[in-house]
């Protein structure tokens, strides 16, 4: 039997690693449960005699969460809780209107985490004041006080490069005492093309990638305080292998 031709051979080379890095984009996408599910959509085009081209959502890059302040042991039920509006520390133009959209965002993802018996929003708060919001939870009748800081934020659109870090506190409020103090920072890069043997990984950014980060950075820090009402419903997510390949780091 002849051997196949040197063109086809180097063809094959690079057309195997490609097609198992398919089921690779599935797997990351099908486990990812964050709202930053980046790698759900993906698109292919290309032949053999083109390069393939692979498209896929770019993500936010981040550090793990930075835990100042905790409990020593884990709540044994789920606690009542108010959330009141972040402060935003650098200048924002309509500063109280950014903090109440963006704090909306993080409210949401933090109710959806289960964490809370309850966890009211309250807007008419204002941007966190420790003393004037824990005496709002009293008159709620709260368990827990969430707010804390917007302390940086970028918004480069569709086609720049976007950043933000946020600063979360949790307040005993029947004492005073804060139980939790959590920071996170994240960008989203602009869309980059990663070139590879016989074919291009091209990113594409959302249309709205702070938020995006907002909610991403909110997930982060929420499953740490569900860990502690609830460990088993906190499992760490297992790194891909696309995280080695472009990196998930900021800051």
């Amino acid at each position: 039997m002849k051997p196949l031709p040197r063109r086809i051979r180097v063809l094959l080379s690079g057309l195997f690693p490609a097609l198992f890095l398919i089921p690779f984009f599935a797997l990351a996408a099908g486990c990812a449960t964050s709202p930053d599910d980046s790698r759900s959509s993906i698109s292919l085009a290309g032949d053999f005699s083109t390069p393939i081209q692979i498209q896929i959502d770019n993500f936010v890059r981040r550090q793990p969460p930075a835990v100042y302040v905790s409990p020593r042991g884990r709540l044994d039920h789920r606690p009542r809780a108010l959330f009141v509006p972040l402060r935003a520390v650098q200048q924002i133009g309509n500063a109280v209107s950014f903090s109440e959209m963006l704090s909306r965002q993080v409210w949401q993802i933090w109710l959806s985490l289960n964490a809370f018996e309850a966890l009211e929003y309250a807007p008419e708060a204002g941007p966190f004041d420790r003393s004037r919001a824990l005496a709002l939870a009293r008159q709620r009748g709260a368990e827990l006080l969430v707010g804390g800081y917007i302390n940086h934020y970028m918004d480069g659109g569709s086609g720049g490069d976007s950043s933000l870090s946020l600063a979360l506190e949790v307040y005993d409020v029947k004492t005073g005492t804060q139980l939790w103090s959590l920071a996170q920072g994240g960008m989203m890069e602009a869309r980059q093309v990663h070139d590879f043997y016989l074919f291009s990984i091209k990113e594409r950014n959302p249309a709205d990638p702070s938020g995006l980060i907002a909610r991403t950075l909110a997930w982060d820090m929420g499953r740490v305080v569900l860990a502690w009402v609830d460990p088993a419903a906190a499992r760490k997510r297992d790194p891909s292998m696309l995280d080695s390949v472009f990196g998930r780091k900021a800051f």
